[in-house]
This record gives structure tokens, C-alpha cells and sequence, in this order.
């Protein structure tokens, strides 16, 4: 499978009472219909007129908005996204947040480690200290929305398109011509942050599911809880389960792209800003009607909203509840 990201929104809290949704989205492309699928863009693209080899989502209006959405739907294709409601986020929180993380990064770092590895990882978390707070946000939308983008559309190809398991190949926007500073952080880092995450919440599999193609290449089933790792709090100690090699799922097909070259690109970011725009009220409905087919649920909503305050409080986002019933009452559940 390919999986394109981009992000809608700039991740500033913004001047009260303003609101300003930011998102991070993923849309999955089978491999098997890729090269249809951009034949297909590309003819559509060139039926809204102009000479422009690039499309940005939020200059679409509700009938090219539709019109790509149920071209993704016919191919197939899923969309994740995982989103925050900056104006109910606390400059304070973040800055803690950002502090701790980056804390992390030096925690087990000791004399007895390389010298050449102990300037490498101080390097890495001073680049974490300074990097700028809506940046810092987008990363950590980004590490949880690839942990879902793992965990749910292994659960669906294995129902669904098994093949589709044997490669997991990244595609992301990049913000310039050479990879930034930021994004270099972010790409070392990552696969050390979603190794904690699948500690904290194992993999979990469907007994009915074609798992061969994964199984090969990304996991080891059956077997026991490595030592040198923590414990799951899952799990207990001498259970068996499924134990993913997440340094080939990320980082075997990895890569930053241009999206003016990437036709993958462009949609994700259509739909990634057909969501928020859906969400904030500056979309119509035909717009975006067809937008949760894309979507699927492993638990109760597909639509994730996090939150970065002292008190989580989720106070505010009741304007977006009309938008989000729409899209949720069109998801399927993962597998279906």
C-alpha cells in the first residue's frame, strides 16, 4: 500500500474567539489501483480547466470536492486523519509537553555510551528544545496518526486486499526542496516514539484475516516479549501476541516528496482540507457528504480530536458536532 500525508492547518492558537482546526491526514492507496487511480485524477483535474499541474484542496469548490472523493471512494482508498482544536489548547501545556519530550530523548543516555552517540542524541533533543511549537504539535499528530494508519489498515487489508500487507511505502509532503532540520528530527525519532506506543497498546489482529503477506516481512507471531523492552501494560508477562518489526514498516519505503510532482500528494491534501474545511463550517454539505465512506473505525469514532490543556476539557468543539455526525454515519467499521 502507499500512503500519502499532509497536514491542513498552521497549528497557532489563535486570537480568542477564533477557531483554527488543524489536522494531520493520511489516505491509503492500494497498489493495485494506483496507476489507475492517477490516470483517473489527472483527466478530472483537467476537467476543472486551467493549466496548473498542482491542485491545493482549499480552492476546490463542493462539486470538485465530491467529484474527487467519490473517485477515492470507487478505488478503494482509505483516509485517516487525526486533528486539534487549537483555541482550546494552553501555550503552557505544550511548552511542558515539548520540555518532557524532549527530556526523554537524553533519559538513558550515560557515559558508557559512545561519545560520537551521546553528541548525536544531545544534538537531536536541542533540536526538539527549539523547535517551534506548531511544528512540535504536528509531529505529534503525525507519530499517532501513522500508529493508526498501522494498526487499522493492516486489520482491513487483511480482510479485505491481503497483498496489499507485503509493503507499507511513506509518502510525505516535504516542506522544501531539501529535508529541514525539523523533519530529520521527526524521521530519527519516529520510530523510537511509535516502538513506546505499541508497548503501551500491542497490535491486535483478526482471527479471520490473511495475515501472510505482513507476517513475512514485518512480524513475529506467537512469540514472546523481547526482554532488552518494557512490559506491555496489556499484557501480561509470558502471553504471546503479535510483535511488529516497526524499523522496516517505516522506514523500509520512507520518503519527503514535492507535491507539485506527486499526484498522490495533492489528493491527500484535498481531502485532508475537504475535512477541516467540512468541520469549520466553510464547506457545503455536497461537498463533503460522501467523505466518511473513506473512513473507518476501530472503536466508536473515527474522527479523533486531541487536546493539549490542563484539564482536557473538549468544551467548544460541539460546532463541529453537524460535520462530524455526517462523516462518522458513512465510516465503516475496519475489516468491513
Amino acid at each position: 500500500m502507499l500512503i500519502f500525508i499532509d497536514e491542513s492547518g498552521n497549528f497557532t492558537i489563535p486570537a480568542s474567539p477564533k477557531r483554527n482546526l488543524s489536522c494531520v491526514g493520511a489516505l491509503v492507496v492500494p497498489e493495485t489501483v494506483h496507476n489507475d487511480l492517477v490516470c483517473d485524477f489527472v483527466k478530472l483535474r483537467t476537467s476543472w480547466g486551467g493549466s496548473q499541474r498542482e491542485v491545493k484542496g482549499n480552492t476546490l469548490n463542493e462539486e470538485e470536492t465530491a467529484e474527487t472523493i467519490s473517485l477515492l471512494v470507487e478505488r478503494g482508498c482509505l483516509f485517516f486523519v487525526c486533528a486539534t482544536e487549537m483555541s482550546l489548547n494552553a501555550a503552557s501545556t505544550i511548552a511542558n509537553f515539548q520540555r518532557t519530550q524532549a527530556e526523554y530523548i537524553t533519559e538513558n543516555v550515560s557515559d558508557a555510551h559512545h561519545p560520537l552517540l551521546r553528541r548525536q542524541v544531545v544534538r537531536l533533543r536541542r533540536t526538539y528544545e527549539k523547535m517551534p511549537a506548531q511544528l512540535f504539535l504536528q509531529s505529534v499528530l503525525l507519530t499517532d496518526l501513522i500508529f493508526k494508519v498501522i494498526h487499522q489498515a493492516s486489520i482491513h487489508f487483511a480482510m479485505q486486499k491481503a497483498p496489499e500487507l507485503g509493503a507499507f511505502r511513506w509518502v510525505i509532503d516535504g516542506k522544501d526542496k531539501k529535508k529541514t532540520a525539523y523533519e530529520a528530527a521527526w524521521e530519527l525519532m519516529a520510530g523510537g516514539l511509535l516502538q513506546t506506543k505499541v508497548i503501551e497498546t500491542p497490535g491486535i489482529a483478526v482471527e479471520e484475516g490473511d495475515y501472510s503477506f505482513f507476517r513475512r516481512s514485518f512480524m513475529n507471531a506467537d512469540a514472546k516479549w523481547p526482554n532488552y523492552l518494557p512490559k506491555p501494560r496489556s499484557r501480561g508477562p509470558f502471553e504471546r501476541g503479535m510483535i511488529w518489526n516497526l524499523k522496516k514498516v517505516l522506514y523500509e519505503s520512507f520518503s519527503f516528496v514535492d507535491s507539485q510532482s506527486c499526484c498522490g500528494l495533492q489528493l491527500v491534501d484535498i481531502v485532508t482540507n475537504t475535512f477541516r474545511r467540512a468541520l469549520m463550517g466553510r464547506l457545503k454539505q455536497r461537498g463533503y457528504e460522501r467523505l466518511g465512506e473513506l473512513m473507518r473505525r476501530l472503536g466508536p469514532r473515527p474522527v479523533e480530536l486531541h487536546l493539549f490543556n490542563s484539564n482536557g476539557s473538549q468544551r467548544g468543539f460541539s460546532e463541529y458536532n453537524s460535520a462530524v455526525a455526517l462523516i462518522e454515519s458513512r465510516s465503516k467499521l475496519v475489516g468491513a
